[in-house]
């Protein structure tokens, strides 16, 4: 609302904040301008106005569909999904210590705790084609590079789920079991594996 001559007028947004706007606008649009002129000097703009042919060409191509191929594609197949199920069985047997290090209320000791959370930051801030090329340089290309950058992006996503959910149980249940002189690991089991059990395995 502001006060006129006339008596108050409703208005959606005051002077003040409209010019906010119109700045914050143009400063968008001189950012995009500014960032244009060296993506277009880069651009090789025969092969854009030749994207669309392309295209067609490969559509063309994909249809009807070449079925006396899928005899060379059985083994790639099978192997990408050995690379998937085995890379993420790795994952899960090193992700597990790792949850439970990274837990507030399982982990042995904060600086522990500071190292398996690093853990699981590096793990998962790393794409799988990165940590793939990495191993293909160390191992060579095949399928064991493809294992263990699986694994290697895996940990950390598993780890994060895991963790989060160790964290969230109610402390109760393991209050109760250390009462009756449980040992630290009884503790674990009892009170809390089968807590998060039902997460693991959606995991």
């Amino acid at each position: 609302m502001i006060e006129t001559p006339d008596g108050p007028e409703w208005r959606r947004r005051t002077t003040k904040r409209q010019l906010a706007i119109w700045l914050g606008w143009l400063v968008g649009v001189s950012i995009v301008v500014y960032a244009w002129i060296p993506i277009s000097e880069k651009t090789i703009w025969f092969f854009v106005q030749d994207a669309g042919t392309q295209a067609l060409d490969i559509g063309a191509r994909m249809v009807p569909p070449k079925f006396s191929y899928m005899e060379k594609l059985w083994v790639p197949i099978w192997d990408t999904i050995n690379i998937a199920t085995i890379g993420t069985v790795i994952a899960l047997i090193i992700a597990v210590p790792v949850a439970f290090a990274a837990a507030r209320n399982t982990t042995p000791h904060p600086i522990v705790r500071a190292v398996a959370l690093f853990v699981i930051v590096s793990s998962r801030s790393v794409n799988s084609l990165i940590w793939a090329l990495m191993l293909v340089f160390i191992f060579g290309p095949g399928v064991l590079a493809g294992t263990i950058a699986i694994g290697l992006r895996s940990i950390g996503f598993c780890a994060k789920l895991l963790y989060e959910s160790i964290e969230e149980i109610d402390h109760t249940q393991v209050e109760a079991i250390e009462a009756t002189g449980a040992s630290r690991a009884q503790q674990i089991l009892f009170g809390i594996v089968q807590r998060v059990f039902d997460v693991f395995v959606g995991i």
